[in-house]
């Protein structure tokens, strides 16, 4: 938008800022436009109104002329351009060259349709005239030219109010367009560190296992494969967002129903360890066309969560039907604002536990790809219910 490759957060604030101050400074361009406009016509309708009163002068000095030789050969005055009509003390048309049917006594300027009237009274009343009605046609010619100035005034305007505006915007944001690339810098940094020794530490615990299967059950092995698989799930997070823009998704008939229960598996064990319960309710032969790797970030990431924010000896449900998929806690829960804030990247509704709360921003952004439905119902201390529902 401005010649650097930003953020989608950045480009979010760069538009309400580019829509609020285009906005506003259109408005203020409007008003003035039209303050200008308004003082232009009445200064365009006065010469105009001048002109007919000039002219309308002349006839009355013709008036004049004729009321001083009576006797001689009567000629009504005809000016160009203008058309009169001469009425008595009582009102009564007398002579004239047109009639005109809507005449406003009470005032001495007045337009209708295309023409400006124009009434002046005669004194004295030569040759019994009392009043002078003249009509004279709008020049329009002034008024398109000011209405083609004022276009071109806004178009311009509103090109200046642009590029200030993109100026503004980039002066603005560079600060934290330089800060977010550094955070962005450090992320990326951190993942490919992450790589080698996570899948170092998972490999030599399935080898070590095969080696001494005595010590499949060891709670040491346990507690060093769950650490190591939630730095695999911080890890794969990580990768996801770095990747997503570029990433090529593989869409594929993918059994969801048998991948859940082998994703239940692992977080079977993670639950275990907090004394927590899954009780599952899934049918068989649900088949989606979807990425398998965006398919496991979505069940993972909403087991995660569920497990994370649930109590010691508490229960998480998760159903699966043919046109939805649902995981329920009664952990610790959130308010409306921290619902509505749930989904935002880095969010955490409770700080104590870990995480980066990237978790419900990328189940929104795969929902959101896949053209599915995405509902979180949660109250304070009661639970969380997460529903994910697709069309068959």
């Amino acid at each position: 938008m401005l010649g650097i490759d930003m953020f989608p957060s950045e480009k979010r604030s760069l538009r309400r800022f580019l829509a609020i101050y285009i906005l506003s400074t259109l408005i203020f361009i409007s008003v003035g436009l039209s303050i200008f406009y308004h003082y232009e016509i009445h200064q365009i309708y006065d010469h105009q109104n001048e002109m007919l009163k000039i002219k309308t002068d002349v006839i009355k000095s013709k008036l004049h002329e004729l009321h001083s030789n009576l006797w001689g050969k009567l000629k009504y005055p005809v000016i160009k351009g203008i058309k009169s009509a001469v009425y008595d003390i009582d009102r009564n048309y007398l002579i004239g060259d047109f009639k005109p049917k809507n005449i406003e006594w009470s005032r001495d300027f007045w337009q209708y349709k295309d023409n400006i009237y124009h009434r002046t009274e005669l004194y004295p009343y030569y040759i019994g005239a009392a009043t002078i009605v003249t009509a004279a046609p709008i020049d329009y010619k002034p008024i398109y030219e000011l209405k083609i100035k004022i276009a071109v005034a806004f178009f311009l305007s509103l090109l200046f109010a642009v590029f200030i505006a993109k100026w503004l915007g980039k002066l603005f944001l560079a600060p934290v367009h330089n800060t977010m690339e550094l955070i962005d810098r450090f992320i990326k940094d951190t993942t490919h560190e992450l790589n080698t020794p996570i899948s170092t530490i998972l490999t030599n615990i399935e080898l070590f296992k095969s080696l001494h299967p005595e010590f499949e059950k060891s709670e040491e092995l346990n507690r060093i494969e769950i650490a190591s698989g939630r730095l695999s799930r911080i890890y794969d997070d990580l990768a996801y967002l770095q990747l997503k823009h570029k990433r090529h998704r593989n869409i594929e008939s993918v059994n969801f129903s048998e991948l859940l229960k082998e994703r239940l598996t692992f977080f079977n064990t993670l639950a275990s360890r907090k004394g927590i319960k899954i009780e599952t309710a899934i049918i068989d032969g649900v088949i989606l066309r979807i990425d398998r790797e965006d398919a496991s970030r979505l069940i993972d990431n909403l087991l995660s969560n569920a497990v994370k924010y649930t109590q010691p000896k508490g229960l998480v449900t998760v159903e699966l039907f043919e046109n939805g998929f649902i995981v329920k806690d009664n952990g610790i829960g959130m308010n409306e604002d921290e619902v509505i804030d749930s989904t935002k990247r880095f969010f955490r509704a409770n700080k104590s536990e870990g995480g980066f709360g990237l978790g419900l921003n990328i189940v929104k952004e795969i929902v959101e790809f896949y053209n599915m439905k995405f509902e979180i119902a949660s109250k304070k201390s009661l639970g969380t219910k997460v529903s994910i529902l697709w069309e068959r």
